[in-house]
């Protein structure tokens, strides 16, 4: 879902870029991924981090980093310093939670790491895809709005997933069998 909210905000950022105040072209937009930078330092932060203490706190985190952004896209996306702040937080949510979830699914079963890693990276494109499909839906039917609406949306219900799938809540199901 983190990825799809992601996808949402790449497949519709030229759409916002040539709208007013902007007025750019996709040129611009493309320069927007070299912003996108911050990204590639925060993977071996987030990997260090996965590796010391533990990884789905990582991933918690990443995703409070994203739904930041997106608050700060939604409130602030149609002045250049807001679109630049939130980028920038997203690309590190978004990169950050990938390595995240990696460092999980290698953890869990040596011997299956191939397989794993298939099931994940399939859901991973298709959590993508499905953002691409929301962010032009919610362009279509609410402009800018709609996007952030449909990103942060999907940034719910990973959060949701996330905290259905805690320790505590699985101890408590446990409890309760």
């Amino acid at each position: 879902m983190t990825f799809g909210a992601f996808s949402a905000f790449w497949v519709t950022l030229s759409f916002l870029l040539e709208t007013p105040p902007y007025h750019f072209g996709s040129v611009v937009a493309g320069l927007f991924g070299l912003v996108g930078v911050a990204g590639a330092l925060m993977a071996s932060v987030v990997g260090k981090f996965s590796d010391r203490y533990d990884a789905r706190y990582a991933n918690g985190f990443t995703m409070l980093i994203a739904l930041l952004a997106f608050i700060i896209l939604w409130l602030f996306g149609y002045r250049l310093v807001g679109l630049i702040i939130g980028v920038i937080l997203l690309d590190l949510g978004a990169q950050g939670n990938l390595v995240a979830c990696q460092t999980r699914v290698y953890s869990l079963l040596e011997e299956a790491r191939s397989r794993l890693n298939t099931v994940f990276m399939f859901s991973y494109f298709l959590g993508g895809s499905l953002g691409s499909l929301l962010g032009t839906l919610g362009w279509s039917i609410a402009r800018w709005n709609g996007v952030c609406v449909a990103a942060i949306l999907m940034l719910v219900v990973a959060f949701i997933v996330y905290f259905i799938n805690s320790p505590e809540a699985r101890r408590r199901v446990m409890q309760d069998t």
